[in-house]
């Protein structure tokens, strides 16, 4: 089989790289043509052209790590056009799943098969073994799995068998990460506003990450973060939503499951892209006409 790999950004180009180190040859292929100049290596191939898949004399792999939305869908449109009967698509992008959905039915007309895979572990997990969460039809070759198992660390990998679900597993995964997100934020804000206690939080969050109850991947990261800076003066106070977060709340409406605490993590969010909260003005308003309360 041909493994290519198609967008390779921060999580594509370390997955490629992984591939390379366990000795698989593949071939890589980004609309940035300088992206060649960032990794050399014996196993792996920069292509210029998709149109070379379709004169492809092997069985096709894709492994698509692209931003989700349009570039994703324009991407399997055009693959549609370009791949055989039998050929693969591994879609890593954090697709909303009824998209996952759609792509599997058309590219099943045409007898390609497309799986839906959330890929967790953030670029360290893309180089060195991620969690995967594989969704597509019941009929995977064994050769995909054992290649997919490779790039993964022990027990991260796990296949679903319907199409849609890897990338609604991973809507959800994110969506817990939003709330713990959340979570860690508010403590260490109450640690670094608090008057009574001079906390160093590079030692607390290096405390935390070593045997307690909240030790995890996320409280590692803040604690690089503060190593690095212990006033984090690089990061500004807006915080972006990328959507699975989104979805997930839409979701849980739809199915009347109440998920407070993801809900309150995207409002907190969306709550600091905005510079002046007219709500905020409204509240200050009515404290003042039914009170006489003035703001200072």
């Amino acid at each position: 089989m041909q493994i290519t790999v198609i967008g390779l950004g921060k999580m594509g180009l370390s997955l490629a790289k992984q591939l390379t180190r366990k000795g698989h040859v593949i071939q890589g292929y980004d609309v940035n043509p300088k992206i060649s100049d960032d990794y050399v290596h014996e196993n792996m191939t920069y292509i210029s052209d998709l149109s070379t898949l379709k004169e492809a004399s092997e069985k096709n792999v894709v492994f698509l790590l692209l931003p989700a939305g349009n570039p994703t869908n324009e991407s399997i449109d055009r693959l549609s056009r370009l791949l055989h009967s039998e050929d693969i698509v591994v879609d890593f992008s954090n697709s909303y799943y009824q998209d996952s959905i759609k792509n599997y039915d058309r590219l099943e007309t045409m007898n390609i098969h497309y799986y839906d895979c959330g890929l967790s572990g953030g670029v360290s997990g893309a180089l060195n073994g991620a969690c995967m969460m594989l969704g597509g039809d019941d009929n995977l070759d064994p050769q995909i799995i054992s290649i997919l198992q490779s790039l993964c660390v022990e027990d991260g990998f796990n296949y679903y068998g319907q199409p849609g679900s890897g990338h609604y597993l991973k809507m959800v995964h994110n969506g817990i990460e939003y709330g713990m997100m959340q979570a860690i934020a508010e403590g260490l804000e109450l640690l670094h506003a608090q008057k009574r206690y001079t906390f160093n939080l590079e030692k607390v969050t290096s405390n935390w990450s070593n045997g307690s109850i909240i030790t995890s991947a996320l409280m590692d990261n803040i604690h690089e973060e503060l190593h690095a800076d212990n006033q984090l003066s690089q990061f500004q106070q807006k915080v972006h939503a990328s959507g699975e977060a989104k979805w997930m709340v839409s979701e849980a409406l739809k199915e009347e499951v109440p998920v407070p605490t993801v809900a309150l993590s995207l409002m907190k969010r969306n709550a600091s892209l905005t510079e002046q909260q007219f709500s905020n003005q409204v509240l200050s308003a009515m404290r003042y006409n039914f009170g006489g309360h003035k703001e200072y």
